[in-house]
């Protein structure tokens, strides 16, 4: 079984002690996170050990633990693209960007740490032209 890429005292130090009922979920997507960079990227260890690649274990730890203050960290409704709370004269909202269900969802920003950009770059094929330029000279144009 191969280790985790990040720890929970590093999601602690990103972001507070976890609860008792939080380190179990944690622990889970963690491994999760793990899985799902190694199956995108299976060379991912070999580059982290590899000194002439500019990835870092730090620089993977920082995907993973943000992956998984996502699974965490979540809004009282899965999906909730908004919520609020309040208790007492104290109240708080907010709203989300993205209701993924996905919480270990691969983002653009997360790519460009693996491959150095953030999206993938289009691809544009046309076939030869085919000798119809004349076509498109008006007849007043000709001589």
């Amino acid at each position: 079984m191969a280790t985790d890429l990040a720890t929970i005292p590093t999601i602690e130090q990103a972001w507070r002690s976890l609860t008792s009922v939080e380190k179990p979920r944690a622990e889970y997507y963690l491994g999760k996170a793990s899985r799902a960079i190694r199956r995108r990227w299976p060379d991912v260890d070999q580059r982290i050990l590899n000194p002439n690649d500019y990835l870092t274990a730090d620089d993977v730890s920082d995907v993973v633990v943000q992956m998984v203050l996502s699974a965490v960290d979540v809004p009282p409704v899965r999906g909730a693209k908004s919520f609020s709370e309040g208790v007492g004269p104290m109240s708080r909202s907010a709203t989300l960007l993205a209701g993924s269900t996905n919480p270990t969802e691969i983002h653009g920003w997360m790519v460009e740490v693996f491959e150095g950009r953030s999206a993938a770059l289009p691809v544009f094929h046309s076939p030869p032209s085919g000798n119809y330029e004349g076509l498109l000279i008006w007849p007043e144009g000709r001589c």
